[in-house]
């Protein structure tokens, strides 16, 4: 909800959109450079750190059901394999 405002913003020229790693350029490119749909994260997951299909959808639903214990075990994963692609 709080990136709302800044989506509108984007979306009417009034604030540029800013990526964090090119990489993200295409998967976020519709949305404006704001991650919204859970697609978005496994396929950020995806290029970014190198998951499978599978290892991606169990970062979705770690995401999804906020699974504390899983989500930090999915955010080292991530940090360790971040860039690497």
């Amino acid at each position: 909800m709080e990136n709302i405002p800044t989506y509108i913003n984007r979306k009417h020229g009034r604030e540029k959109v800013v990526y964090m790693h090119a990489l993200l350029e295409p998967i976020l490119a519709e949305t404006y450079g704001i991650m919204i749909y859970q697609e978005q994260v496994q396929q950020a997951a995806r290029d970014l750190a190198g998951y499978t299909l599978g290892g991606a959808d169990l970062l979705r639903r770690a995401m999804g059901k906020k699974i504390k214990e899983e989500m930090d075990q999915q955010r080292d994963i991530f940090v360790d394999r971040r860039w690497q692609k």
